[in-house]
Formats: structure tokens, C-alpha cells, sequence
């Protein structure tokens, strides 16, 4: 018997749950690597009663990765009662062995004999222990249908469906020349009169008539799967679902809902369907995201819904929209949205239209909001939500700023957008600068600063309060700091000359590099000051995508021979050598993220090694990691940068060395 005991041994075993918590955690545990966490637990002088194994071994069955569990059920039969459940209590196609099944599942040479045949027999004997379906393929589907055995699911999500195709349809696809299949219409099987006049066979450039047949088919089976769960809690329609067919009615949609009384997350990018009468279809209903072809008349509310906490939509939303959203969402705390509609006035009835009532949000987001509107949010908007707690735009402006002090006195997170389409901006229109101060010294909830693309002037970080000492996390450019050209490095490290002007060159470098130091120090103390940080990332590498993209070939031309600035060091930023103060920063001791790319930093080996030992729980460093390929643009390897990697390597096996991610 594996692991050397017997699940019928004498083996005795502490019954308390909290001796079992330390394995909570661990996210994915090897066979061996539990058997031995399970065995260093025994206690041959314990006399707890062996009946509470399996109840043990079910707990620790919640937290095993699938390989883990499928090791776990060939142990012995106990195990495989007790784990069996958990293996198959969520399939996701698209992680583990199901990608390579799915591509081999009709071929010959099929992993394992895991055909078509293979997945039915899985799906008819252990359908009734999935609890979470989260599909791409077809065929799965089409199994999970005809089996009968999917019944009691608590979620069902898809994405991508219709895109993934087998190697071996892959093959036919590119044999294929003539595509004379196409013509006339496809006929199938009607499942249920639910979908009489409401979906029918969509023809895609590349499907045959019978693939047009299955798909359709394919599509009614999915929403009858729907229909015989009817304790589903979440649901996820994908908008590639339309690759199965074309709608022609969506009644059948609210048909639909309306059966499921246990649901209460709904994510939909498939139809934009109309909020108020989704709403009255689905009375639990407390999370829900909204296609992208919605537009303001599917949004529009006249009655409230209290039952909606949190609504994510995929598009702009007119401004009056927003106001008559939140008037009647009393209880909503979540609302993210692409942003205002550039193309109309802003609606100035917002007091009037919540009714002079502050709303409870607790959290809004604007995932693409240009500046445009951006005095408007601050006058017109936040004026209204004493609640906010988290507050996402792309670029904090003066105004924004100013009205999150005054209004939102709970603000705990500011988050920006960290993506490259903000380059544009830096490109065209220089933003507004220390921003960021204007929190640092008027939210004293604040925890998370994530706006790697702002900047704050250094005088402004030792001059001005801060407020926010529970901050956790930092992520802000900080500039203006004094130091030294190249000229002027030289003239401080040659020796003194007797020459009256290059002495006095020197003297002035000299003084120069003091006043920097200081100011470095200061900055340094300030950050140490604030002892609860976890990360802190100073900047990012500068890319100007516009070389590739607004130059064309001849710009990736130059680009190639490196005829142009990538990546340079901005040089009034931090030195964070020994020198100039870094061991300042000793006092965070709980720093699990520190970044440095794009300073001109000067850091080397003391350094490192100072890292290593005074930030224990270090994990990540984001400044000297491998510099990634931009396009079809080669760049060279950067030595020093290697070494440090290297030697790091030796001190801290565990931390990890990465780019920004922008």
C-alpha cells in the first residue's frame, strides 16, 4: 500500500482543524509532499479516533491542484471516495490535460485512447459531481447534454466557443478548397420549442452544411443544459456563443433567466438585452456585467431594483444614464463603465434626478475616460459619492484629485490605467504633474496608489504631510531629485587640479552631489516613514510605440538600428546605492515588490545584498529582469543587468526578476 499505511491502519491523527490549517496555505500539494505533511502530523501517542481522517483528508482534498488529485484517487479505495469529488468537482477546458486531449480527441492517435467515446463515458459517470463547467469546445457541449448526468451545477461559463478546432479539422480545414457546401440551408433537430423562430443555422465562411447543422444544434443544447440546472448561481455567456448561430429572437434569452430563481452573478457579452426587464426576470440578481452593444436605452431604469450590488458595462454610458442608474440601484456598491459619451452635453439634472440623495457606491470605475469630461466628474459626479472607497480613471488631473479630497473622505484605493495607450498623451500632451501629492496629503484612508505613469516632484515628497501612513501600496514616479551630468561625475572623482577654473568646477560638482545625497536621504526617510508598504515601484521603461506604428517600416527601421531613445534612465530620479541612502529604507521590513526600472539607480552588488537580507519577505524586483523583445526590434543583452540577475540569483533563489507590466 502507497505512503506506508493502510486507510484501515490504527494510525491515530489530531481531530482539531486548526492542526490541518498550516496546509491551507499551500496552493497545490505534490502526492508525496502530502502523504509526508500528513505523516510528520502523526502522533503515536494521540488516541483521536480514526474516523476523522477522511473528514481531514476531505478538507485537505479543497486545496490539491487536479494532477495532485488524480494521483490522490489511485492511492487506495478510501482516498478515491474522498478525492473523486473534489477532481471532478470543476472542469475548465482550458487548463491542464483537456487542451491536449481536445486538440488529439478525434485522431488516432488520441493521448491515452482519450477519444470522443472516452470523454462520453467520463462525462455519463462522474457528470454528476461537477459543480463549476467552463467550456470552449463544442463537443463538450454536445457530451455534457446527451449524458444527462449535468444536473447540478453552480456556474457555467464559456469562452472562445466555435474557435477551438481539433488538428484533425484543422487539417480539413486547410484541404479544403471549394467551399460550394455552403449553399442552400441547413436543417437539424428542433430541441425545444423555445427556440422555434429564434435561432437558426449561421453559415461561417468555413463551415460545411453539416457543421452549420451541429453548430445550430450545438446551441440549443447548451441553453437546455442551462435549463436543467436550475440552482445555477453564475452564469457567463461569451459573445462568441453568436458563432453557433444566428439569432433571430431573443425572447428566448428572458425565457430563459427567468427559470433560474438561484442566480445571482450574470456575466453577458452574448445579446444586449434590456436591463429593466432582466432585472424583473432575475429578482436575486446582485452581479452583473453587460454586453457591449448595449446602448443607453438598454439601460435605462424607471423603477428601482435594490437587489444589484454591482454592474459592469462594457461601453460609454451617457451621463444622465449614470444618474438615473444610481437613483434607482440604491443598494449598488460596484459600477465600472468605459466612461462618459464624448459626443453629447453632460447632464447638469443629476441633483435633481437622485433625488438631493447621496448614492452608496462603494467603488467606480472608468476603464477608458479621456479628460475631457474630466471637471465635469469632479463637480457634477463625486460631489455624490460620500462612499467611495475605490476610484479607477486613467490620468488623476488637479481637479479629479481636489473633489476625491473633499468628497470621498473614505478613499482607500486610486488606480490608473498601466497600459501603453497612455503614451499618446506623454507624446502629444504632457500631463499634470504631483497629482499624486494631492492624495499622499488629503486621503487619510488611502492604501493603494497604483499610477506608475504619475509623477510626484521630490521637494513635494519631504515638504508636504503625509496623511495616508497606512499605505500599502506605491506605485509613482518620483523626479525632480538633483543629480549629478555625466561631466560633472567625472569632475568629482578625478583629483583635485590646481587649475583655478576646474577647481571650481569640481567644488561646485562636489556641492552639487551633497545636495543631492540630502535630498535623496529625505525622500528615502519619507518612504521608511511609512512602514506598512508592501510594494514600491518607481518607475517604468518609456516605450514609443509610435516609432513602430506611426513611422511604418522606416520606423522599425530605425528602430532596429537603435537609431532612437528605448529605455534610458531618466536622470532626475532616485539613486538607490548604499551611498545615497538606500539602507534608509530598512524600516520596511514587510516589502514584497520593489521596482526601479527606468532610474537611473546605480544599484550593484552591496545593494543587492542588502536587499536580500533586510526585506525578508521580498518576492519580486522589477528593474534589472531581462529586457523583452519589442516587435520584429532585437535588443542587446544587457551584461550588467545579467550579472545582478545572476548574483541575486545566489542570495534570493525565490525572488523573481520582472518588467512592469504596461
Amino acid at each position: 500500500m502507497p505512503l506506508g499505511f493502510s486507510s484501515r491502519s490504527a494510525l491515530t491523527y489530531w481531530s482539531s482543524m486548526r492542526y490541518v490549517a498550516p496546509l491551507t496555505r499551500t496552493a497545490s500539494l505534490t502526492l508525496h509532499g502530502l502523504a509526508r505533511q500528513i505523516l510528520r502530523r502523526f502522533d503515536a501517542n494521540c488516541q483521536a479516533d480514526i474516523a476523522h481522517l477522511p473528514e481531514i483528508l476531505t478538507r485537505i482534498g479543497s486545496i490539491l491542484a487536479p494532477p495532485d488529485l488524480l494521483g490522490c484517487v489511485q492511492v487506495c479505495r478510501l482516498w478515491n471516495e474522498i478525492f473523486i469529488s473534489h477532481l471532478y468537482h470543476t472542469i475548465d477546458d482550458s487548463k491542464y490535460s483537456w487542451p491536449a486531449i481536445m486538440s488529439e480527441y478525434d485522431s488516432e492517435d488520441a493521448v491515452g485512447k482519450k477519444d470522443e467515446e472516452w470523454i462520453r463515458t467520463v462525462f455519463a459517470k462522474y457528470g454528476h459531481l461537477v459543480r463549476h463547467f467552463s467550456v470552449s469546445w463544442t463537443l463538450l457541449i454536445d457530451c455534457a447534454f446527451d449524458d444527462g448526468t449535468f444536473t447540478r451545477l453552480n456556474s457555467i461559463s464559456t469562452s472562445f466557443i466555435g474557435m477551438n478546432q481539433s488538428m484533425r479539422k484543422q487539417r480539413e480545414l486547410r484541404r479544403r478548397v471549394s467551399l460550394t457546401e455552403n449553399e442552400g440551408g441547413a436543417q437539424g433537430v428542433l430541441l425545444s420549442p423555445l427556440f422555434a423562430g429564434a435561432l437558426i443555422p449561421t453559415s461561417v465562411g468555413w463551415s460545411a452544411l453539416r457543421e452549420q447543422k451541429q453548430n445550430w444544434e450545438t446551441m440549443q443544447k447548451f441553453f437546455m443544459l442551462v435549463t436543467h440546472n436550475p440552482g445555477l448561481k453564475q452564469l457567463q455567456l461569451d459573445r462568441t456563443l453568436k458563432n453557433l448561430a444566428s439569432i433571430q429572437d431573443i425572447e428566448f434569452i428572458y425565457q430563459i433567466l427567468s427559470t433560474l430563481s438561484e442566480l445571482t452573478t450574470f456575466e453577458n457579452s452574448f445579446l444586449a438585452l434590456d436591463l429593466s426587464r432582466l432585472l424583473n426576470s432575475v429578482p436575486r440578481l446582485h452581479t452583473l456585467g453587460f454586453a457591449e452593444e448595449s446602448n443607453h436605452h438598454n439601460l435605462l431604469l424607471t423603477t428601482p431594483h435594490p437587489q444589484l450590488r454591482s454592474l459592469n458595462v462594457d461601453n460609454f454610458v451617457e451621463s444622465r444614464t449614470f444618474f438615473t442608474l444610481l437613483g434607482n440601484l440604491p443598494n449598488l456598491d460596484r459600477l465600472s463603465f468605459h466612461g462618459f459619451n464624448n459626443y453629447s452635453e453632460f447632464c447638469l439634472d443629476g441633483p435633481a434626478i437622485l433625488n438631493n440623495t447621496s448614492s452608496k457606491l462603494q467603488v467606480l470605475r472608468f476603464h477608458s475616460q479621456t479628460s475631457s469630461k474630466d471637471q465635469y466628474i469632479a463637480e457634477q459626479v463625486l460631489p455624490w459619492l460620500p462612499n467611495l472607497t475605490e476610484f479607477r480613471i486613467d490620468v488623476l488631473t488637479t481637479a479629479i484629485a481636489q473633489a476625491l479630497v473633499r468628497y470621498c473622505p473614505l478613499l482607500e484605493i486610486f488606480e490608473a490605467a498601466n497600459d501603453e495607450s497612455l503614451h499618446e498623451d506623454y507624446t502629444n500632451r504632457p500631463t499634470e504633474t504631483d497629482t499624486a501629492s494631492i492624495l499622499f496629503s488629503g486621503c487619510p484612508r488611502l492604501k493603494i496608489f497604483d499610477g506608475i505613469h504619475h509623477e510626484i516632484d521630490a521637494e513635494k515628497i519631504i515638504t508636504l504631510p503625509f496623511v495616508c501612513q497606512e499605505l500599502v501600496v506605491f506605485r509613482c514616479q518620483i523626479r525632480g531629485v538633483p543629480r549629478l551630468t555625466p561631466a560633472e561625475q567625472i569632475s568629482v572623482t578625478v583629483q583635485e587640479s590646481s587649475l583655478t577654473t576646474l577647481r571650481e568646477e569640481q567644488e561646485a560638482a562636489l556641492r552639487k552631489q551633497e545636495q543631492s545625497r540630502d535630498v535623496q536621504q529625505r525622500v528615502l526617510d519619507r518612504l521608511a516613514s511609512l512602514t506598512h508598504l508592501r510594494t514600491v515601484d518607481l518607475g517604468f521603461e518609456y516605450r514609443d510605440l509610435d516609432i513602430f506604428f506611426g513611422h511604418g517600416s522606416s520606423g522599425r527601421k530605425k528602430a532596429a538600428q537603435e537609431d532612437y531613445d528605448y529605455g534610458s534612465p531618466f536622470l532626475d530620479t532616485l539613486e538607490l546605492s548604499l551611498d545615497s541612502g538606500l539602507d534608509h529604507l530598512g524600516a520596511l521590513t514587510k516589502l514584497e515588490v520593489f521596482g526601479f526600472e527606468s532610474l537611473n539607480h546605480r544599484i550593484g552588488r552591496a545593494e543587492l545584498a542588502w536587499m536580500a537580507a533586510h526585506w525578508p519577505r521580498l518576492r519580486v524586483i522589477r528593474g534589472i529582469h531581462v529586457d523583452k523583445k519589442m516587435l520584429r526590434v532585437k535588443r542587446s543583452v544587457d551584461n550588467y543587468k545579467e550579472e545582478l540577475r545572476t548574483y541575486m540569483r545566489t542570495l534570493r533563489s525565490d525572488i523573481v526578476h520582472e518588467a512592469v507590466e504596461v
